[in-house]
């Protein structure tokens, strides 16, 4: 095996040598350079004995599914064991070695003399098989062993927020602050929206850029979209952190740029009242028509920091405002903007949680929105959101303001999915095994799909959920067979109305692309995100992923999409690959 991985190492340094050549001579560089690479590519699967990976087996014994070591009490809470697991992309390759695997194709390749080791498709068999597992990071599951992956849906985006913050300020993110789900789905990729439900389902996949043996299969759930004005009369509660650590630009004077925002948006029958805690909670302001936007102005204008952080305090309070608002049809939620730093009364996010576990059951939902940097409570927040039925969003910045107060008020305000969850379930004579990419703190065990009394996620009008899978078929499937059922999608969630509907989509092996260049950009830009993820997070899964592959399929993904949070994007990965 060493002999082979070794006559792999040589061949890449041919490739590299043909490729300074091509630049050399006439003609133009970016087309001697690919066909380089397929001339290399075609090298690749001659060099095997048979054309199957190098890689030794490892025991699935300790591979997890989803719902492993899930609580028994069927709370959901998302407390799942991910202990290290030997099943780390292991195992004999695939038919499918002839596809064309070059992560990002399409995009530009590496000019003569760059490093091209971290091609899609380059040889993996150097790579210890195996790696430790970092905290939290799902393995690879057996199908035979469990073919059911069961989770919570979630629509937060803090995490992405908050390491764009770090990076952009020199700082590296925190790998177990990195939630792969959270990156990939603070972006839009233009799913349709629903025609006969409130939810839909959309399936693509393409070669995986961590493994040249593997699929990326992308599932995405749209939200159906609602305009602004056609939302129900909402009721918003601030609960705000005017504690002593507030006292910073990006903390305090940013809520009240956020509120300012805010209450432009507002309709004049939607009511908004602020409730400021440190030491203690006090009402600020009792709930009042944006008819009245004076009186709102001059109460923001009137926030000051100074005191401890009793986020209990300001809970209970901001609550007690909620619940005498609290109108069936109508909007409701309480909106808590801090930086996490709760350092008196109740500190514990899951007793915290529990103490407003009903109000939630009764239509009065949570959002938490985070400010500031060091020394921010990123688990707080995500995990308050997660216990109350919530969503989370970090803000940095006064135009992440207006994505979240703006431009996604209604997406963040109006629910139209309660406890949604998702299972998917794979053909066992199709796929090997799979593993599910993020979500680690959503888990639901399998059992408890049609439970609902089992707490998930929730969805807003409009919102996006985008899950990437990576997955090896078995031996001898083959895309062409495109007829052949490869997994099953379903989704369960209740109404508002207190109705359950579960709806299902097949997933086909021809919904999956040959080539990564067959993709649409959308397929391309959800995958990119969620290997930038994976890298941030030291993930073992992307130890073959190097910085200059990403960087050029994110500078790809700039020029074709000409989009701000895809320019912005790029220059991310730009600044991780230098810090």
């Amino acid at each position: 095996m060493k002999s082979d991985a070794t006559n792999k190492r040589r061949m890449m340094a041919v490739f590299l040598a043909v490729s300074l050549s091509a630049a050399a001579c006439g003609g133009s560089g970016d087309d001697n350079a690919r066909d380089a690479e397929e001339n290399f590519s075609t090298t690749i699967r001659q060099s095997g004995d048979d054309g199957s990976s190098d890689d030794s087996t490892a025991s699935d014994d300790d591979a997890m599914s989803d719902d492993a070591a899930m609580s028994d009490d069927g709370s959901g809470d998302g407390s799942v064991d991910l202990a290290q697991s030997d099943d780390a992309m292991e195992g004999d390759g695939g038919e499918e070695a002839d596809s064309e695997r070059s992560f990002g194709a399409t995009t530009v390749v590496p000019a003569a003399g760059q490093d091209a080791s971290g091609e899609f498709g380059s040889d993996r068999s150097s790579q210890p098989a195996e790696a430790p597992n970092p905290p939290r990071i799902r393995p690879f599951v057996d199908v035979n062993d469990d073919p059911f992956s069961t989770f919570a849906l979630d629509v937060d985006t803090g995490s992405y927020s908050l390491a764009r913050n770090q990076l952009n300020n020199g700082q590296r993110p925190d790998p177990d602050a990195v939630r792969v789900e959270e990156f990939v789905n603070s972006f839009d990729y233009s799913y349709a929206n629903p025609t006969r439900r409130t939810l839909g389902i959309s399936v693509d996949g393409a070669p995986s850029p961590f493994d040249a043996d593997n699929y990326l299969l992308r599932i995405g759930v749209q939200g159906e979209r609602v305009r602004d004005e056609d939302r129900p009369t909402a009721h918003l509660t601030f609960v705000v952190d005017t504690s002593g650590s507030m006292d910073t630009v990006n903390r305090l004077p940013l809520v009240k740029e956020s509120l300012r925002l805010l209450v432009d948006e507002l309709e004049d029958e939607d009511t908004l009242a602020i409730v400021t805690y440190n030491n203690r909670g006090d009402i600020l302001l009792q709930p009042t028509s944006v008819r009245d936007d004076d009186i709102i102005l001059e109460a923001i204008d009137s926030l000051r920091p100074g005191g401890s952080t009793n986020l209990e305090a300001g809970l209970q309070v901001g609550y007690e405002l909620a619940r005498e608002v609290n109108e069936d049809g109508d909007i409701n939620r309480v909106i808590v903007a801090s930086d996490g730093l709760a350092n008196a009364g109740v500190t514990d996010v899951g007793e915290l949680g529990r103490q407003i576990r009903d109000d939630a059951d009764n239509g009065i939902r949570l959002m938490t929105v985070g400010y500031g940097l060091n020394g921010f409570n990123d688990e707080t927040m995500e995990q308050l959101a997660d216990q109350s039925d919530g969503v989370y969003a970090y803000v940095d910045t006064i135009d992440e303001a207006e994505e979240v107060f703006e431009n996604n008020l209604t997406a963040n305000l109006y629910t139209i999915a309660i406890d949604a969850k998702i299972q998917v379930e794979f053909e066992e004579d199709v796929v090997d095994r799979y593993r599910l990419i993020g979500f680690e703190n959503r888990g639901v065990r399998d059992q408890d799909f049609t439970n609902d009394d089992v707490d998930a996620g929730e969805i807003g009008a409009g919102h996006q959920v985008t899950a990437l899978y990576e997955i090896r078929l078995q031996r001898g499937v083959r895309l062409s067979d495109s007829i052949d059922k490869l997994a099953e999608v379903n989704l369960r969630w209740e109404t508002t109305r207190g109705g359950i509907i579960e709806i299902d989509e097949s997933v086909r092996l021809g919904d999956v692309s040959e080539n990564w260049s067959d993709t649409s950009d959308e397929f391309k830009l959800a995958g990119t995100v969620g290997v930038f993820a994976e890298m941030l997070r030291n993930s073992q899964y992307a130890e073959a992923v190097d910085w200059t592959m990403v960087e050029n399929e994110a500078r790809f993904l700039s020029e074709s999409f000409n989009r701000s949070d895809v320019d912005e994007f790029y220059s991310l990965v730009q600044q991780a690959g230098r810090i």
